[in-house]
């Protein structure tokens, strides 16, 4: 009976523990799965594509060195949406803090990435841990870029390029590429809805070499035959850097949205490349042409008051 009893109380006292170890391992993983849910929701919300709507979020690239001892940090930014274009004026909503708040950042933001837009100088004896905060609020929602000098943010030349798509280019030949030079004529008071010619005479040191196009990658045997993948919103252009000498025109600041012909990277012929812009809303614009040798590229910007239309 004693040996019974024993036996009994056993398996009493290890139902106990086991009970009680299922206990501790629920308050235990709770929190885990709290996790995992927030986690899920979180990866949810960052891969589901909006149409409009979205924030505005500034990106800070890192600081880079200057031949006089000054530092530039470089900014960017990610438009959320997929498809609106927004306008945000400088000021509370757009600027920079320590002030000024225009530190010439851009006020027409395009979807999705915009990479290696603008620079801020600062200093040479610039304390490295101070903050210059960039703050774009739009659609409600805030969103800011803190930078510092901090070792750790240092980039060069081969950060924006492999940026920018060149990964298989040599060190060498990006540190001995001289970026192209652009200038824009002037250009004459444009009425909204009525194209305006753009002319930019660019020149570039011939480097990097022309070299033969890769053939495209060949889809892989597992999805030949398969239906495309769905999409919800549309997806919006990339311009990407061709070979050669071209100009990229964008707005920069302005109210509105402003249609190039051609849209996207426009050859350089005979040194020179002549755009159409139509500017959709009066206003006063800053256009930006970004030149390009296909490794490195120059912006130059020209400020235009466009009237109403007839």
């Amino acid at each position: 009976m004693k040996l019974r009893n024993g036996h009994c109380g056993l398996r009493i006292g290890l139902r106990i523990a086991a009970l009680a170890l299922a206990t501790a391992s629920l308050f235990v993983a709770q929190p885990f799965r709290v996790a995992i849910a927030l986690a899920q929701s979180q990866s949810t919300e960052l891969h589901t594509k909006f149409t409009s709507g979205q924030g505005i979020v500034p990106v800070y690239e890192g600081w880079e060195r200057v031949a006089d001892g000054s530092f530039n940090m470089v900014f960017g930014y990610l438009n959320r949406n997929h498809v609106e274009e927004l306008s945000v004026p400088v000021g509370a909503q757009n600027g920079f803090d320590p002030g000024p708040a225009d530190r010439g950042q851009p006020t027409y933001f395009y979807p999705r990435e915009n990479h290696f837009l603008f620079r801020v100088n600062v200093p040479k004896d610039w304390d490295r841990k101070k903050e210059v905060v960039w703050t774009i609020t739009a659609n409600g929602r805030t969103d800011t870029a803190r930078a510092t000098l901090l070792d750790v943010w240092e980039i060069d030349r081969k950060v924006e390029v492999s940026n920018n798509g060149g990964v298989q280019i040599t060190n060498d030949l990006i540190m001995r590429d001289q970026p192209p030079v652009i200038t824009i004529a002037p250009v004459s008071r444009p009425k909204a809805g009525i194209a305006v010619t753009l002319n930019a005479t660019v020149t570039d040191d011939g480097l990097p070499a022309p070299s033969k196009p890769r053939p495209p990658r060949p889809l892989e045997p597992t999805l030949r035959g398969a239906p495309p993948s769905p999409i919800n919103v549309p997806l919006p252009s990339r311009p990407r850097m061709p070979q050669g000498l071209s100009v990229l025109w964008m707005v920069y600041r302005g109210p509105a949205a402003v249609a190039f012909d051609p849209d996207g990277y426009a050859k350089v012929a005979d040194g020179k490349v002549v755009v159409k812009a139509t500017f959709t809303r009066p206003g006063t614009y800053t256009l930006r042409a970004f030149a390009s040798d296909g490794l490195l590229r120059t912006p130059a910007d020209i400020t235009v008051t466009v009237e109403r239309g007839n």
